[in-house]
């Protein structure tokens, strides 16, 4: 089951926007995957220093998406952004062989 299919089981249930939160390595690719999203330009993308948000709506989707940093700085502050979270996508990059 893919995450489209979970955000139209949740979105049937509650009739409201979802808040997602996309967490992740530095340069794992979380901006470029909201950019792409939202229909922006990728080709200039800088190293996000705390969080980028974006709301999107797409066949009837409303999502309320939360891109945080992944320096290592700003890790520990990840538990501050869970609250009222109602999906999780955790970005890896596969081709970070040493991180991976």
């Amino acid at each position: 089951m893919g995450l489209l299919n979970l955000i139209r089981k949740q979105l049937k249930k509650t009739e409201k926007e979802l808040r997602i939160l996309v967490l992740g390595l530095d340069n794992s690719g979380k901006t470029t995957i909201l950019k792409s999203l939202s229909n922006e330009d990728i080709s200039q993308i800088t190293p996000t220093h705390g969080f980028n948000i974006k709301n999107l709506s797409h066949d009837g989707f409303r999502l309320n998406v939360w891109d945080v940093g992944g320096q290592k700085a700003l890790r520990e502050y990840w538990g501050n952004y869970f609250d009222n979270t109602d999906a999780l996508v955790f970005v890896i990059d596969s081709s970070d062989e040493k991180r991976l």
